[in-house]
């Protein structure tokens, strides 16, 4: 004989029961909703802080540029460096570039960067470019700065006032930025014919190809360092370097390598019929304007701005740069 349990409940029972179960689900959602919320309205709130932080310091000139070496991979010399921004807060906390030059970009006051950066650039480098023929200063510049009217006629007065030569400037141009954009492309080629060198930075992670070199007009290619990082490994990206490589010799342009970070992936490229450049750990860091000159053993007579120094760390054994323009950078 087995034993069975009967359970009943009338109808109303049930649906106050039902009442319970959704009135609890509701409130339960409108909880999250409370809490999701204000999750967002922090987030605007800090992306406004940055936006409006970021536009207080370009306002008082806050930023800081520091320069990284540039080395010519066949005799190690050093032959240019790249201008780099640089942000610490007043509370002491270092903004890392991605972020701050992202939040003005998507702000539309990317060009107050660029112009900052120029300006401060010319005004530290000057004496070097007069003394130095040779030497060249790379500065960054985005899309909007293509496609700016008021751009051009900022960057002509800019070198007029600091008697620099456009020969000395090679302008850094992503391949994305003159992409699909007429205004933007005319821009490249009149600074061009001004004398502008024109490199094109990060190569190989957009719309490489040969008529597009050779419509831009452009005098380098910069090696993406997410290429670099390939070498001696299987990756499929590895396989693209050979035919960077080979593009750049048929065209005749100069390569500067981003990101090498050991001496294998600095012997791996060839020296041979190729004007080839290093950037990166392995020669150092970015550093301010008067650590700078003091590497490459250039005295200047204009103080500088002051620098609030790189705290970020390189990877050890990375090789000592060896003082003065045109000696050895390796040891």
């Amino acid at each position: 004989m087995s034993n069975c349990v009967i359970a009943s409940m009338d109808v109303d029972d049930a649906r106050r029961g039902e009442s319970i179960i959704i009135g609890a689900t509701a409130f339960a959602g409108g909880i999250a909703g409370v809490f999701l919320g204000i999750a967002l309205c922090g987030i605007h709130r800090r992306s406004l802080t940055l936006q409006q932080q970021l536009k207080h310091a370009l306002a008082r000139e806050q930023l800081r540029i520091a320069y990284q070496p540039i080395v010519n991979l066949a005799n190690g010399k050093i032959v240019g460096a790249e201008a780099l921004a640089r942000w610490t807060r007043p509370d002491g906390v270092s903004v890392s570039p991605d972020q701050f030059i992202r939040t003005a970009e998507d702000n539309g006051f990317i060009g107050s960067v660029t112009n900052l950066v120029l300006k401060r650039a010319l005004k530290e480098f000057h004496e070097v470019l007069e003394k130095v023929p040779d030497f060249q200063l790379n500065i960054n510049i985005a899309a909007a700065d293509l496609m700016d009217p008021l751009f051009l006629p900022m960057i002509e007065k800019a070198i007029q006032k600091a008697n620099v030569r456009p020969s000395s400037i090679t302008l850094e141009v992503t391949e994305t930025s003159a992409a699909n954009h007429e205004d933007a492309l005319e821009s490249i080629r009149v600074l061009r014919r001004m004398g502008f060198g024109i490199s094109i930075d990060d190569f190989g992670t957009g719309y490489s190809n040969l008529s597009y070199l050779l419509y831009l007009s452009a005098d380098s290619i910069k090696i993406d360092k997410a290429f670099t990082r390939t070498i001696g490994t299987d990756a499929v990206t590895a396989s693209i370097l050979p035919q960077i490589i080979s593009m750049a010799r048929t065209l005749n342009l100069a390569v500067v390598v981003e990101g090498i970070e050991s001496p294998s992936q600095a012997d791996y490229f060839p020296t041979d019929k190729l004007r080839i450049y290093g950037q990166g750990w392995l020669y150092g860091r970015p550093v301010p304007a008067g650590e700078f000159f003091s590497l490459i053993g250039v005295a200047v007579d204009q103080p500088v701005v002051a620098a609030i120094p790189d705290v970020a760390e390189s990877p050890s054994g990375w090789r000592q740069l060896k003082r003065g323009v045109g000696t050895p950078a390796v040891q």
